[in-house]
């Protein structure tokens, strides 16, 4: 694009050039009629003269009139010298374009040069780009097989999953109890959103019987259930409420723990807890945690329960109250 507008800037300039020189071609072929004019005045002088005594008049206006070309041709020269001038500019001018189309020249030869070189890299660019399409086919095949090698083992772990828990299921655990030898009373001790938690009886004593809802039964929630309640089997401390047992294979499961007489909370809503108590609950509690602890069950739950048993009278005073703990199944502790 700048070349293209040197070359009609150098266009215009050529215009200009020519029109100077028809001006001073005009300006020479008006000298020469001048110059023929004055030939001609000088002739008429000579005859003037002849005729002096009869062309005195005529010699003054010719005389006039010699003075007027006179002033015509110092201005001519005066326009010449404009006109040089003017020329030299013009060469000047003209010079600095051809240094100027020059450099614009180098600069095409240097863009050309640089065109080329971004050719050569885009072209050993379109090669390492195969070639890295190359590989990534190379590891897609790879990804492909080792996703089908997955696959495979998981549904070889699947299998084998499945295997282990039809052999559990076939083994009894320990804890599963008769769901005829638990009973329900009407008499309901908390909801929560896990289940429902009613007095009961189990071979004759007194204990809380805690429901599973039959909505949140699935394969993977009982699974979840019977792990939970080994843990549970194996739990044996003063500070955390004794777990007798569960049923499993018949409807809903039932969750079988001792009763303990009052909640904390109900306690709190009927009265301020003493200093004593308060230190007394707190190093239960503390106890039982550090049982969960050092027996790694702690990750198990998320939720507790703190019950109070035997809270009146002097046996609290005397620090005998018991805070019992009970670690709920982490899946079903959410209210």
């Amino acid at each position: 694009m700048q070349l293209r507008k040197m070359q009609e800037r150098e266009e215009n300039f050529q215009r200009q050039l020519t029109e100077m020189q028809q001006r001073e071609e005009n300006s020479q072929k008006q000298l020469r009629e001048k110059q023929e004019l004055e030939e001609n005045s000088q002739r008429q002088l000579r005859e003037m003269q002849q005729r002096e005594e009869n062309s005195q008049r005529q010699l003054r206006e010719m005389q006039e009139r010699e003075e007027n070309f006179q002033r015509q041709l110092t201005g001519m020269q005066q326009l010449e010298e404009n006109s040089q001038r003017q020329l030299r500019e013009m060469q000047e001018r003209e010079e600095n374009f051809q240094r100027q189309l020059r450099e614009i020249q180098e600069n095409e030869e240097n863009s050309q040069r640089h065109l080329t070189e971004m050719r050569q890299r885009e072209e050993n660019s379109q090669g390492q780009l195969i070639n890295f399409q190359g590989q990534v086919s190379t590891l897609q095949m790879e990804l492909r097989e080792q996703e089908q090698e997955i696959n495979e083992l998981e549904l070889s772990l699947s299998l084998a999953q499945q295997t282990i828990n039809e052999q559990r299921r076939q083994v009894t655990p320990h804890w599963v109890i008769s769901r005829n030898e638990t009973q329900m009373t009407e008499n309901c001790l908390g909801r929560e959103g896990w289940g429902s938690v009613n007095e009961g009886t189990y071979c004759g004593c007194t204990v809380a019987v805690k429901k599973i809802h039959d909505l949140i039964l699935s394969p993977h929630n009982r699974l979840l259930f019977e792990r939970e309640m080994n843990i549970a089997s194996a739990c044996r401390h003063p500070c955390l409420l004794q777990f007798i047992g569960a049923t499993n294979y018949e409807g809903s499961p039932l969750f079988v723990t001792e009763l303990m007489e009052m909640s904390l909370r109900n306690l709190l809503e009927q009265r301020q807890l003493s200093g004593t108590e308060m230190r007394v609950i707190s190093l239960d509690v503390a106890r039982a945690l550090n049982y969960l602890h050092k027996r790694s069950h702690h990750q198990s739950f998320t939720g507790m329960s703190a019950v109070l048993m035997c809270c009146y009278g002097d046996r609290v005073t005397n620090g005998e109250a018991k805070c019992q703990i009970m670690a709920l199944l982490s899946s079903f502790s959410t209210p």
